[in-house]
């Protein structure tokens, strides 16, 4: 966690490659005259890459003002998360911008309607409004529009209607995020009161569509996908930990995952970049949840197609102002991929390995930080030939980071060239 207060951009002591064309590593600061973006959420740092390469300078407040983020944008590290983050786009705007710099939200910001109400009071909000949130997150509403479109949807059940024994059944806590909501169910009752579901578990490969809403269409910009759990990046059972992609589907399957992107944004009135989390058992996609923002596997479609993702959002939104957008020479690869690197035991970050040609970090810890058991240490960007191919890029350089938080061993700065 770093320090929290206004930060302006400062130099990596972690040593990240020199930006260039290629979207596996970061983008140049923007120039002062570059048109400002209000960012928030738990993290801003890929929101924000996006936001530079579309040509906009984005001010951002999140958990943890990472330094690859400090690297190239204004950041402020919220303690006070979700409620700081009004006061937080206050300070951002006190000394620069007025209140019609335009804001956009990330990840699990749609479980904070009252945040979202706030900043939407502020000035432009260039997302969908609380009603939306409150909508696309009942599964009940969910349920209901699969069943009117035909479209596959697991059952469901409210907690105080237990499903008999002999199913295989999850227990879904709403307003949560990345998999931190969701449990395998044991057979004990819910709480009395609890508004949680149960959700019939579906077997399949764990997917995630990338979207961008019209309000009343949709167009996919992609399937991911999904890593969820994995032990070789010590994430809980549940968790999101990273996407590959993009995944070539079958007709069929392409044509049910393009339906339910038509059917969720015309429902709702989505506009924008949403996501939908998909199980595919090789038949049918079945819609898990809905996911009204920016979601965790845009940057690995953006790192995929040279373009940047966020300006397709300022775009459904008619939000053209920008300044030349930065566009990949070279996108290095057919595939690209993300993964999330949590602590397996309490760290204190001091060195973190350089990558290669193949893969970097980024969401990189403040040097000291500390950070506990089960918590986010850094994320990869990867790029390959197959998904194969990425999942070993994957696994090889999380081992190589997690030997060198273990061992603390120095990783010293290359060369300055010249």
């Amino acid at each position: 966690m770093s320090p929290s207060g206004l930060l302006a951009r400062v130099p990596l002591e972690f040593w990240i490659p020199m930006a260039s064309t290629s979207f596996l590593i970061p983008p140049p600061a923007p120039p002062p005259s570059a048109p400002p973006l209000v960012i928030v959420g738990a993290s801003a740092r890929a929101a924000a890459w996006s936001a530079i390469r579309a040509g906009r300078r984005p001010l951002c407040a999140d958990l943890f003002a990472d330094r690859d983020l400090l690297a190239v944008a204004v950041a402020i590290a919220v303690e006070d998360y979700p409620l700081g983050l009004v006061k937080a786009v206050e300070d951002l705007l006190s000394s620069g911008p007025d209140a019609s710099c335009p804001a956009i939200y990330t990840g699990a910001m749609e479980n904070h309607f009252e945040v979202v109400a706030a900043l939407s009071d502020r000035g432009p909000l260039l997302g969908n409004p609380p009603e939306t949130l409150r909508l696309v997150s009942d599964p009940g509403w969910v349920a209901q529009l699969c069943d009117d479109h035909n479209l596959s949807c697991p059952a469901i059940r409210p907690a105080d209607d237990p499903p008999p024994r002999g199913h295989q059944w999850l227990l879904r806590q709403p307003l949560s995020a990345g998999g931190s909501g969701v449990s395998e169910w044991n057979g004990t009752a819910p709480p009395p009161g609890s508004n949680a579901v149960f959700q019939e578990r579906i077997r399949g490969r764990s997917a995630a569509a990338l979207c961008l809403g019209t309000g009343s269409a949709a167009r996919v910009l992609g399937v991911t996908e999904q890593l969820v759990g994995r032990e070789w990046l010590s994430a809980s059972r549940w968790a999101w930990c990273g996407s590959i992609g993009p995944l070539e589907l079958p007709p069929p399957l392409n044509d049910q995952v393009a339906e339910l992107a038509d059917a969720v944004a015309a429902g709702a009135g989505l506009v924008g970049l949403f996501g939908i989390d998909l199980v595919l058992d090789g038949q049918r996609a079945w819609i898990i949840e809905i996911n009204p923002r920016y979601t965790g596997s845009a940057e690995v479609i953006e790192m995929s197609t040279g373009q940047s993702m966020i300006g397709l959002h300022l775009d459904a939104f008619g939000d053209s102002r920008s300044s030349p957008p930065i566009v990949a020479t070279d996108t290095g690869s057919a595939v690209s991929a993300k993964a999330v690197l949590f602590a397996r035991e309490d760290i204190t970050v001091t060195h973190l390995p350089p990558g290669d040609s193949t893969w970097s970090l980024a969401d990189i810890p403040h040097s000291g930080a500390r950070i506990t058991k089960g918590r986010p240490i850094c994320s990869i960007l990867a790029r390959g030939v197959t998904a194969d191919g990425c999942r070993d890029i994957l696994k090889r350089s999380s081992e190589e980071v997690y030997r060198a938080v273990k061992s603390s061993r120095l990783v010293e700065r290359p060369p300055e060239a010249g």
